[in-house]
């Protein structure tokens, strides 16, 4: 399964990513563009920087799902830069224990795996 992570800067995409490495066994990524990402095909990967709709694209070629994430004290402006949510993305609110993000995002984990969408 492959999670690209976008969000305003702060609102926790670090946190979020080593979550998902603790908890799924995902190797963490900056990129879209590392090499990592192609060399770990098929394997639990999360990329903690979807800058804009090209990085946004990359990562739907290669069968991934967007999770904007969002601090309900700071305005949201939406996905950066031009990305467009698809109906298999998802909005993750995020506050300050992070308890219902990490919740939601084992349902989005869970969810993929049922569908067969993980790798």
């Amino acid at each position: 399964m492959l999670i690209g992570l976008t969000g305003r800067p702060g609102v926790g995409q670090d946190v979020v990513a080593d979550y998902l490495a603790r908890s799924h066994g995902f190797t963490v990524t900056r990129l879209i563009t590392d090499d990592l990402v192609d060399e770990l095909s098929g394997h639990h990967v999360v990329v903690t920087r979807i800058r804009d709709r090209v990085d946004a694209e990359l990562l739907f070629d290669r069968g991934g799902i967007v999770v904007h994430l969002r601090d309900p004290n700071l305005p949201d402006f939406g996905p950066d830069n031009g990305i467009a949510l698809r109906d298999i993305d998802h909005q993750v609110t995020v506050t300050t224990d992070f308890f219902r993000a990490f919740d939601l995002l084992d349902r989005v984990i869970g969810e993929a795996e049922f569908s067969g969408a993980a790798a």
